[in-house]
């Protein structure tokens, strides 16, 4: 049904009347399209309003297109995920013609060309020659860079655009590039996308946003051919598969919206609230848009909700085995939010339990794990209760507490030459480990316990991080190259992944080495929560009552259970605000 005409201002013969529709047939699946008609002569082009559905019998078929929004209404939030996925086709548009792009569109199509119609699995420096490609550094190289860093790319809600349709058009100036074209070229310069889903944003942390994005799409396709069944979780958890793969998946395979706001962390948006509403449409979730409420409300009951469903398995007292798996999964979830929050990585006024989706990580985060997984809280799985006037009701052990903690801020934002910071880093942790070592629960007859830890965290006795974290992954033609680097004393890699970044080492009361979060302070606690990767850090409150997380720790000597073995330790509940 036609509910308006609307015609170009270009069109002087005929008024333009006042833009009025009705309203939508249905608030839960009513959408209305606009039918572009072609200008005849002096005619300018005019267009019709339709009313249709997403889905339904009466759906009428239409192309989605990625434009900047303002702010929808809260149901039509609801349905962006069914109506780029009920789309023929999503169309991108990149912009106009800037930054030499028309040269980076060319340079594109040419490796395509090579990509479909040569046998070659990568390029390299020394291949570019053969294939009559510009040397690295060309203008040709920068203008593809610029391309595929062009503020499109790092928005939030452009993921769940092209992920939920298979056919996405990408449409910069006159010309066109499919999403899976684009993906076959940035395969050719950096390497295929690896098969494993791994949730540890740092490894994506210098990727491309295309390459971020295509993460999720592609597991996401990977799911919809190949659903992963319980049997299979229960294995990967079984055999503590470090790269955390379909691990978060329950039996209908959906991805949980934890998984996603990980994987899309580095992406912007410029309401906060659509960090978390824009992903609605991908992942499994009891959350109903409303944008009368504050970021911090959102973000901390999505936190709640996370935390609340194990509760509710606790208090049902689960036995049967496939019940205790999902048990499990949720506790896992549950430490993977407390990981990604504390103090040090919040700049709204949340509890500091609760992750700030605002902001990128200081750290790396260490449940992850590095070559293997930890678990310094045992086998016990946590409790969790949440009391409103008090804040987060956590059990485990305090450990003890930090007597002296560096102040070298490992980071790649800082001005100071990153090969000097990483000098005077490992200088300062030596200073600080060393006076403590002879007498450290972590040492053993063979090795200390600083010396023991540099190698459980994949640290060079020069202080570089030595671990190919992206296996099968080339440096890609499109980054600048550091001359100065070697593959075994990278500062890039050491200041993006390596477990030092953000973290000092500290000396406990009773003579434990390990890392925390840099600005912890003298008087903070090391506490081990029952059935978690990792300790934390906790800050005691100024008024007593209970405490605030600062972040995650590595204790050498406790990270594989033998803080629960301490008899003299008792397990108690601790209150976190």
């Amino acid at each position: 049904m036609y509910l308006t005409r609307w015609t170009s201002a270009s069109d002087t013969t005929s008024e333009v009347g006042d833009f009025k529709y009705s309203l939508l047939k249905s608030f839960k699946t009513g959408i209305r399209l606009a039918q572009i008609l072609p200008g005849t002569g002096n005619k300018g082009i005019s267009i019709n309003l339709l009313d249709s559905f997403v889905s339904g019998p009466q759906k009428i078929p239409y192309d989605a297109l990625s434009q900047e929004r303002i702010k929808e209404r809260n149901q039509q939030v609801q349905l962006m995920g069914q109506i780029f996925k009920g789309a023929r086709k999503v169309v991108v548009w990149l912009g106009e013609d800037y930054d030499d792009s028309r040269a980076g569109m060319q340079l594109a199509k040419q490796l395509l060309s090579i990509a479909r119609y040569q046998p070659v699995s990568g390029l390299g420096t020394a291949d570019l020659e053969t294939h009559g490609l510009p040397k690295q550094g060309h203008r040709r190289w920068t203008a593809l860079s610029l391309i595929l860093r062009r503020p499109w790319f790092w928005r939030t809600w452009v993921v769940q655009e092209v992920v939920l349709n298979p056919n996405v058009e990408l449409v910069l100036g006159p010309s066109m590039l499919t999403w899976d074209d684009l993906e076959s070229v940035v395969a050719l310069l950096e390497g295929p996308m690896p098969r494993v889903w791994q949730l540890d944003q740092a490894i994506s942390a210098s990727e491309l946003p295309f390459s971020r994005i295509n993460r999720i799409r592609l597991r996401h396709q990977r799911l919809i051919a190949t659903p992963i069944s319980p049997v299979q979780i229960e294995a990967q958890f079984d055999n503590h598969v470090y790269s955390e793969p379909e691990s978060m998946i329950d039996e209908d395979d959906d991805p949980q919206l934890l998984d996603l706001l990980l994987m899309s962390r580095g992406l912007g948006a410029t309401d906060p609230r659509d960090k978390v509403y824009a992903l609605l449409g991908l992942g499994k979730h009891d959350i109903n848009p409303d944008y009368s409420m504050s970021p911090e409300s959102v973000f901390t009951d999505f936190a709640l909700q996370t935390v609340g469903v194990v509760t509710e398995m606790q208090a049902r007292r689960r036995a049967a085995s496939l019940e205790m798996l999902s048990h499990l999964r949720e506790v896992r979830r549950a430490m993977i939010l407390f990981s990604c929050a504390g103090r040090h990585n919040q700049k709204l006024k949340l509890p500091s339990w609760v992750p700030d989706w605002t902001t990128n990580l200081s750290c790396r985060p260490l449940v992850f794990g590095l070559s293997h997984r930890f678990a310094a809280g045992g086998d016990k799985l946590a409790t969790f209760d949440w009391q409103p006037d008090f804040g987060l009701l956590l059990c485990g052990k305090l450990l003890d507490s930090v007597q002296d903690v560096g102040s070298v801020h490992l980071s790649d934002t800082s001005s100071t030459n990153s090969h000097d910071l990483i000098k005077k880093w490992l200088e300062e942790a030596k200073q600080i480990a060393f006076t403590r070592i002879a007498r450290s629960p972590g040492s053993t007859m063979n090795v200390d316990a600083f010396e023991a830890m540099r190698r459980d965290i994949s640290i060079c006795k020069h202080g570089y991080y030595i671990t190919a974290a992206q296996k099968g992954r080339r440096n890609s033609l499109l980054h600048e190259v550091d001359t100065s680097d070697d593959a075994s004393h990278s500062a890039s890699q050491t200041l993006t992944l390596g477990p030092t970044r953000g973290r000092v080492v500290f000396a406990s009361g009773t003579g434990y080495v390990g890392l925390v979060p840099h600005g912890t302070r003298e008087g903070d606690l090391i506490f081990v929560v029952l059935g978690a990767d990792v300790p934390y850090v906790l800050r005691p409150l100024e008024e007593g009552e209970g405490y605030e997380l600062i972040g995650e720790a590595f204790v050498q000597g406790v990270m594989a259970g033998e803080a629960m073995l301490l008899d003299r330790i008792p397990v108690e509940d601790v209150m976190i605000r």
